[in-house]
């Protein structure tokens, strides 16, 4: 199975997430866009994984989140990655301390659990609103359309989600969540959820 770790949104954020994401259809020739129901903030990728290993991650995952207090980030400004002169446009999130605590806290317990190598990849937030994206205008001309204000996101949890395709549609669905300070709630694992 292929997983990540991540956090999930209210669904008052997707519904906002998803009037951006309208801006950038209409600045696009092609791409494909993130289903609203998917978006989330990602805060660790790990990839293909056996059955052993997802013990691991939850077991660091039920360590990380222990002794975790709730806390809020806001969302920012446009940004991208460029990709073989394809785009990955993003809504940012403001710089956030307990954020970057806890990912650095969920590197460590998943090293102590061996279950992943270091990430290398610099840990930049954000809430993905498409991939493969071919702009129809100049990047300049995109990013100066206005937001909606900073939306606060609440993370509360950490969850285990799983990258699946049902009938021919990318799925992230939820395996388990693990509440700051709380017990591990599983999802139901027969069909997608929508957190």
């Amino acid at each position: 199975m292929r997983v990540f770790i991540g956090v999930r949104l209210p669904d008052v954020i997707k519904e906002q997430l998803g009037a951006v994401q309208e801006e950038v259809k209409r600045a696009s020739l092609k791409g494909s866009f993130t289903d609203p129901d998917n978006f989330h903030l990602t805060i660790r990728f790990i990839g293909e994984v056996n059955p052993e290993q997802k013990g691991a991650i939850e077991a660091a995952l039920i360590c990380c989140t222990a002794d975790q207090v709730p806390f809020l980030v806001e969302t920012d400004g446009w940004g991208y990655f460029l990709k073989k002169n394809k785009w990955i446009i993003w809504l940012g999130i403001k710089e956030n301390g307990q954020l970057h605590q806890l990912y650095d806290q969920l590197n460590a317990e998943l090293l102590v659990q061996a279950t992943t190598v270091a990430d290398e990849v610099a840990f930049i937030p954000h809430l993905t609103l498409g991939r493969g994206i071919v702009l129809s205008q100049e990047w300049e001309t995109l990013s100066k359309v206005p937001l909606p204000s900073e939306q606060k996101i609440p993370v509360t949890a950490l969850t285990l989600f799983e990258s699946v395709r049902v009938n021919g549609k990318l799925v992230y669905r939820p395996i388990a969540d693990f509440p700051f300070n709380g017990q591990t709630i599983q999802s139901a694992s027969s069909k997608p959820t929508n957190p």
